[in-house]
């Protein structure tokens, strides 16, 4: 049997990970933040945000996650997303 210790060492390993990939996809939104300057365009799709919102929870259906649950982590990362795009 696994230890506590060594469950919660994986969690943190996991953690590190989806840290990064926050990361890159911070990058991503400030890269399209610059473009959406550029050419005088909207921080704020709500229809792409709709999209997203879709797409992940139909993902989460399908790994067997609550979809609601997964919505409202996303909304916490489209948050941010829409900031750092307005923030530059």
């Amino acid at each position: 049997m696994e230890s506590i210790a060594a469950l919660r060492n994986k969690i943190d390993e996991i953690d590190k990970k989806i840290i990064l990939l926050l990361k890159d996809r911070i990058e991503l939104c400030k890269r399209i933040g610059a473009v959406k300057r550029e050419n005088g365009i909207s921080v704020r799709d709500l229809q792409r945000e709709d999209q997203v919102y879709l797409h992940v929870m139909g993902t989460a259906l399908e790994v067997g996650l609550d979809p609601q649950k997964v919505e409202n982590i996303f909304k916490g990362i489209i948050a941010l997303s829409v900031f750092v795009q307005g923030a530059e």
